[in-house]
């Protein structure tokens, strides 16, 4: 428990299973493991790969291609490298990306997602999920009926006309609209 992990040196590995562990890692190539809730992964090398599996960990990454995933519930992932990919399966996550053609996808209830890189894609399609991006960006959504079964998958490409940036959006009634309209 509580343990604390650091490196600076390319292609490390990092690993904790424990509560409340830290690890990063300044390294290309590093990768970066934790299944503790609590955790917190940072790397800022290039191709780097953080996963977490424990409930409201935070990982986040400053180099290009790096990927992160985290299957814990409250979980919150962030980017600010080219081309990466982050994934989230747990409910209320929140994943941000601001390098330019990352690739975004969370499958969890009351999922939020974020894009400000450009030429990037995110698919939000749990239930309850919402997204926003800039001009350029596509987004995908899921809207569900009041059994919870798939009512409408739904993608579009943020214009700044019809779909306006930096806007949260929802689906209803198999449409995009404003997250906060009811």
């Amino acid at each position: 428990y509580y343990s604390q992990l650091a490196s600076s040196g390319d292609y490390s590995k990092l690993a904790s299973s424990g509560y409340g562990s830290k690890l990063a890692s300044s390294g290309n190539g590093s990768q970066l493991a934790s299944s503790g809730d609590y955790s917190k992964l940072a790397s800022s090398g290039y191709g780097s790969q953080l996963a977490s599996s424990g409930y409201y960990s935070q990982l986040a990454s400053s180099g290009d291609y790096s990927k992160l995933a985290s299957s814990g519930n409250g979980s919150q992932l962030a980017s600010s490298g080219y081309g990466s990919q982050l994934a989230s399966s747990g409910n209320g996550s929140q994943l941000a990306s601001s390098g330019y053609y990352s690739q975004l996808a969370s499958s969890g209830n009351g999922s939020q997602l974020a894009l400000s890189g450009k030429q990037s894609v995110g698919a939000n399609i749990g239930i309850n999920g919402i997204a926003k991006g800039i001009t350029g960006c596509w987004i995908t959504l899921a809207e569900y009926d009041n059994d919870y079964k798939i009512k409408c998958v739904k993608s579009a490409m943020i214009d700044g006309k019809k779909l306006k940036e930096n806007t949260w959006y929802k689906l209803k009634n198999k449409k995009f609209v404003k997250a906060n309209d009811n």
